[in-house]
């Protein structure tokens, strides 16, 4: 950028800053300077002193600092009410005696949880054989519209997102998880999916005991 400086004046402005550098406590020795060095505003373009730059960065600093301090406790609060509501999902279940009872627990426990819109649980007997295929490897993450071939009309949203992930323990498939929201948003190929995972595996073995029924 151009200064509009000779090569002079940036020769004699290149020793004053390293001299500057090279002199420790030279503006503690000399204070009245920095009330007297004047620099341009970077909104208002007027003048100011070298100590009120120097206050307006603290404030900014500070500013900052205390956005960033509110937005960790807020997602630590956030946090606790999951990891509250965690323990309740699963103390839930751990006192199911049935099956159709577990099955309610799980989904209307995610949902709560998460606040999905719609999830369900489809019985192994029930899994199309294009989405057992399908999500034998990793689950099914995306637009609603990846699943319109293989779950039946009455599961299918108009518009929005899914997820659909087997429901396995010892190997025995179980069902499949299905969550799906009218968010398009809410899941998409791009988020993590290990949490997604070990809420299946929670939900697997939750309902293995009743797999005799």
């Amino acid at each position: 950028m151009d200064t509009g400086l000779n090569q002079s004046q940036k020769d004699q402005e290149l020793l004053v800053a390293q001299w500057l550098l090279s002199t420790p406590g030279f503006f503690e020795r000399h204070p009245e300077l920095l009330a007297q060095i004047e620099l341009a505003h970077s909104h208002s373009g007027k003048a100011i002193s070298l100590q009120e730059k120097q206050m307006a960065l603290l404030r900014s600093q500070n500013r900052d600092l205390n956005q960033r301090l509110s937005e960790m406790l807020r997602f630590g609060t956030e946090n606790d009410r999951t990891q509250s509501l965690m323990i309740e999902w699963l103390e839930g279940l751990l006192v199911t005696n049935s099956r159709s009872a577990t099955i309610e627990g799980i989904t209307s426990g995610l949902n709560q949880l998460f606040d999905i819109g719609t999830v369900h649980i489809i019985p192994a007997e029930q899994i199309s054989e294009a989405l057992k295929t399908a999500s034998e490897k990793a689950p099914i993450c995306g637009d609603i519209h990846l699943a319109k071939d293989m779950l039946s009309a009455d599961l299918l949203l108009d518009e929005g997102s899914v997820i659909l992930i087997q429901l396995t323990h010892d190997n025995i498939l179980l069902g499949v998880l299905m969550m799906a929201s009218t968010d398009k948003e809410k899941f998409s190929p791009q988020m993590g999916l290990s949490y997604i995972h070990q809420l299946a595996q929670l939900a697997a073995a939750a309902l293995f005991r009743f797999q005799d029924e």
